[in-house]
Order: structure tokens, then C-alpha cells, then sequence
């Protein structure tokens, strides 16, 4: 039998060195590209940066649409209330009692007043006291029946007082001014003294009082 020859073993390849540099890059690029990936995934999956207090303060400052709630406002508020420092509010004076016609003496008064010797004779007088302040006038009077008419007028206020007749009508025997000081007593009446009256004939103030009497109300 006839032994075939054994195979021949074919010559080993000869090594390509271009394909060794070719693999040597590719494999350095991916070296490259597994290491910077990684990176540029991570900056894409990082929060939006917080706003600086510049950018804050530049939202605050827009203004709120419709739906947004309002501003608060952070001033403070007034308290009208006043301080135990303030002074407290005082009611102005009203007018002095001392100046004007006492209620008690306000009405109709009428009576007869006596002279006083050496003077003689008498008079019957009716006096209408209203309500008034000092300087102004405060009534009327009439004496001798409307022989002398005229007004009253407030020389001294608060009780006694004092009043001025200032005739404005003068029938015959009238003075043309006369003072006279009235006091209220117990029982209600006025104590009527002439101080002093002015006469075409001359001034009299003597005796001091030179005329008295005593007025009840009407």
C-alpha cells in the first residue's frame, strides 16, 4: 500500500506592521472618547444653577400678573393711638360767670324805689333783665309808667350786679343815665340802690345810696 506523503506545512505570514499602528490609534481614540463622554453626560444631568441675590432681587422687582398673590407690605403701621407722653386734650373756658347776668337775676322786676333825705319823693320802676355778658346790653326799663324808657346795659357781672340805665325816651323829670346796683336776697327779691344819676338839673350821688327800693319778680 502506498503511503501518501505527509502535508506540507505552509510558511508562516509575514506581520504587517501598519496594521499594528492603525490598531494602536484606534484603540487610543477610544481611550479618549470612554473618558470624556462621561464627562459631558454629567454637565447635561446638573441642576440649574440657585440665582445669585442679584437675580433675586431683580424678580422681586417685577410686578405680579393677575393670578399672583399681592405684595405684603412691610411698613409698619401708624398707631393713632396717643402716648401716655401726649398732653391730654383740654376743653377751651367758657365764658367767666363773673362777666355776664346770673340766671337768677334774668326776668321782670318791678317796685318803688324811695329817695333818700335830704332828697325827697319817689319813683316806681320796672326793669326787664335778659341774659349777657359784660359791656353789653341786657334789657330795658321803664319809670314813672312809660314816663322814661330806655335800656340796660351790664357794667358789672356775676351777683351782685351792676347795671346802666340809658334813657332812650324821656316824657319829662327822666335822667339821662343812671347806674344801679341790684343784689339778690334770701327771699328771692332784689335789693335795688341807685349809685348815681345824671339830671339836666345836675349830678347826684349823694347821699350814697341817694335812692333805694326793693324789686319783686313780675
Amino acid at each position: 500500500m502506498t503511503v501518501p506523503p505527509a502535508p506540507s506545512v505552509p510558511p508562516a505570514p509575514k506581520k504587517d506592521h501598519r496594521v499594528q499602528i492603525v490598531a494602536a490609534v484606534i484603540g487610543a481614540c477610544a481611550a479618549i472618547l470612554a473618558a470624556v463622554i462621561p464627562v459631558v453626560v454629567s454637565r447635561f444631568d446638573d441642576p440649574e444653577p440657585t440665582p445669585s441675590p442679584t437675580d433675586s432681587a431683580v424678580v422681586t422687582s417685577v410686578t405680579p400678573s393677575d393670578g399672583d398673590p399681592p405684595p405684603v407690605d412691610d411698613t409698619p403701621s401708624v398707631d393713632d393711638t396717643p402716648s401716655v407722653d401726649d398732653p391730654p386734650e383740654t376743653t377751651p373756658p367758657g365764658p367767666d360767670p363773673a362777666l355776664a347776668v346770673p340766671e337768677d337775676y334774668r326776668g321782670s322786676w318791678s317796685g318803688q324805689v324811695d329817695w333818700r333825705p335830704p332828697l325827697q319823693g319817689s319813683y316806681s320802676t320796672t326793669l326787664t333783665i335778659s341774659a349777657g355778658s359784660l359791656g353789653g346790653m341786657v334789657g330795658q326799663f321803664s319809670a314813672q309808667g312809660d314816663t322814661c324808657r330806655g335800656a340796660l346795659w351790664l357794667e358789672a357781672g356775676g351777683g351782685p350786679i351792676v347795671l346802666r340805665l340809658k334813657t332812650t325816651y324821656d316824657g319829662g323829670g327822666c335822667s339821662s343815665l343812671a347806674d344801679v346796683k341790684l343784689t339778690l336776697d334770701d327771699d328771692g327779691d332784689l335789693r335795688y340802690e341807685l349809685i348815681a344819676a345824671q339830671f339836666p338839673q345836675g349830678f347826684v350821688n349823694q347821699p350814697a345810696p341817694p335812692a333805694t327800693g326793693t324789686l319783686t319778680r313780675d
